[in-house]
């Protein structure tokens, strides 16, 4: 009931809505069970009496009485499943912005394709039983009741009697229910599976054909889909004994009815109108009857998808502001490192790292791979807290900042671009869309990418694909450039900004970079050190900490870490220049 709890409360915002609907609700039922007592008119007044005058006006109000429940009927619904279409945008839109709120270590230790599921797939399951389960529930439990009461009136014997094998349903939705709801939440988890293994396979398609392991990654699929198969075929077991035996329970009162009816008119105690009319009943009694059973079903299956929601609703965020923080403004650029710590989990990644940055200062970061330098620079903009230590920009600690007032300042250039799904213009100006095109014209122009972005195809309005897929390395590197010029961050961070483009791309890069850097506080993550050479101070991390510090040529005139790296990889690129 906690978990119904927490849904309605989406639904208090359309109460209005679903006062209207229910309502309606009221005036539809009676209308639906009129029927039966027009046949025991007919039957008793009209045929047995030759009241044929009385035939046409029963038949009329029969038929009047069925278009208003009809009408009412269709209002009803309308308005309940479009009150339905809002709670599910409201939800999609809470779980989405959960999503958004959460740290980088959230999605890291989440499949996206799982968190897809849930998002998508789940939410479709507890529409239908917010909306549709609720107002069917009502409906035929107020049918069930107006039913009851009928027969029971009309024949007290006979009606007790009916309804008595009605109500041992409820004895077997409890043990069903027992079964069922562990399987389908296994079902929903395994469902997950399958969207998270399709995901990654998707995204990995290249790296999967290069390797030629499309049958391997098919196998792999293959097994996921079959865990979920197993797991509803044994659902579909527990549902092949639970509907029949509800069937057979509802057909025992039918039996009854027919039976002990029957005796009763030979008695002279019951009227064959009123057998006709009982009989009209017991099917409407018995249909709210199977009706729930079926809904109860759907019920389990929304219970599952609810905790699935609901675990991603009340994930704790890691990275939040905090009550009191304030946005930042006027910002020179000065970044300070107070002997940071941090570990992923318990694995230890930085070590009491101290830096102090000044404004419009150029640093880079160099060492061996792990050493910790992303990390250091994702602490930054708070994609992640240090467990111990302070990051501060001009004096504030970073967690008194709200995010978006901090992350406005601060632009990122990576090794991997990200572009979106659209046109080349929306992913420039992605960095400010109300940016005027001169100004989005002057910041393609500073990143080297005006001339190629004119003469595609469609110009600014060339679709790129999902991921810029219709551009090469050098090009999406050049437009992801162009959005941080467009940004005009005080903060910028490069990370590997060279490392994945061709070369003949590689010098036009350098150069849009070298002007993105000017009058900003620039952090540099390069491999290769002729990149980091130019920065006014060079730090060296290794394994999280800070090993040595200094511009290039000191550094070399230490002899320490930085120098060997210095001599192998100009050893390396003379070697190579030799050869070739």
């Amino acid at each position: 009931m906690h978990v119904f709890a927490r849904l309605l409360r989406y639904l208090v915002p359309y109460w209005p809505t679903i006062a209207v609907g229910l309502f309606c609700l009221l005036l539809a039922t009676p209308a639906s069970l009129f029927h039966p007592l027009v046949w025991k008119f007919i039957v008793d007044e009209v045929i047995a009496h030759g009241r044929l005058q009385w035939l046409l006006p029963a038949v009329g109000v029969m038929f009047a009485v069925h278009i208003f429940g009809v009408l009412i009927g269709a209002l009803r619904a309308n308005l309940l499943e479009k009150v339905g279409q809002r709670f599910v945008q409201d939800l999609r839109n809470a779980a989405y912005q959960k999503l958004q709120r959460q740290s980088l270590g959230y999605l890291y230790n989440n499949r996206i394709g799982d968190l897809q599921s849930r998002v998508m797939n789940d939410i479709d399951v507890l529409q239908e039983v917010a909306i549709q389960g609720t107002d069917s529930v009502l409906s035929n439990a107020l049918s069930f009741v107006l039913v009851a009461g009928a027969l029971i009136a009309l024949q007290p014997v006979l009606g007790l009697l009916t309804i008595t094998p009605v109500l041992g349903v409820g004895l077997l939705i409890r043990t069903f229910n027992i079964r069922i709801k562990t399987l389908y939440r296994t079902a929903r988890e395994r469902l997950g599976d399958v969207g998270a293994r399709l995901q990654e396979n998707l995204t990995g398609l290249v790296v999967i054909k290069a390797f030629a392991k499309e049958p391997e990654e098919a196998r792999r699929f293959h097994a996921a889909t079959e865990e979920y198969r197993s797991v509803q075929n044994r659902a579909i077991n527990a549902r092949t004994v639970f509907f029949p035996s509800v069937m057979t329970l509802g057909f025992l009162g039918n039996v009854v009815a027919i039976g002990l009816g029957g005796w009763f008119v030979v008695q002279g105690s019951f009227t064959v109108g009123g057998l006709v009319a009982y009989r009209g009943w017991w099917q409407q009694l018995f249909s709210p009857v199977r009706q729930l059973a079926q809904i109860n079903d759907m019920i389990q299956r929304a219970v599952a998808a609810a905790h699935r929601l609901f675990e991603i609703l009340d994930a704790p965020e890691a990275v939040a502001d905090a009550p009191d923080a304030k946005a930042l403004k006027d910002v020179r650029g000065r970044v300070t490192f107070d002997q940071v710590t941090f570990a992923y989990r318990e694995t230890p990644v930085l070590h009491d790292v101290s830096l102090d940055v000044a404004p419009g200062q150029s640093v880079a970061l160099v060492g061996p791979s792990g050493g910790g330098k992303s990390t250091l620079l994702s602490l930054i903009p708070r994609f992640w807290d240090p467990q111990a230590g302070r990051v501060r920009v001009d004096g504030l600690d970073v967690r008194q900042i709200t995010q978006c007032s901090l992350r406005t300042h601060i632009a990122m250039v990576l090794q991997e671009t990200f572009l979106f799904n659209g046109t080349v213009l929306d992913n420039v100006r992605y960095a400010r869309p109300e940016a005027t095109m001169d100004e989005v014209r002057d910041a393609a122009r500073a990143a080297n990418a005006l001339e190629f972005i004119e003469s595609l195809p469609e110009g600014w309005q060339t679709e790129i694909g999902e991921r810029g897929v219709k551009l090469s390395g050098g090009q999406r590197q050049r437009i992801a450039i162009a959005r941080a010029f467009l940004a005009d961050p005080e903060i910028l961070i490069l990370d590997e900004a060279t490392s994945a483009v061709e070369p003949e791309s590689e010098w036009i890069i350098q150069q849009a970079l070298e002007r993105l850097m000017q009058g900003r506080t620039t952090f540099i993550i390069s491999h290769r050190l002729s990149m980091a050479r130019t920065a006014d101070r060079i730090v060296v991390l290794e394994a999280g900490r800070v090993l040595e510090q200094g511009t290039h040529a000191e550094l070399l005139e230490r002899g320490g870490l930085y120098a060997e790296m210095y001599r192998m990889q100009m050893g390396h690129l003379s070697g190579a220049e030799q050869t070739t």
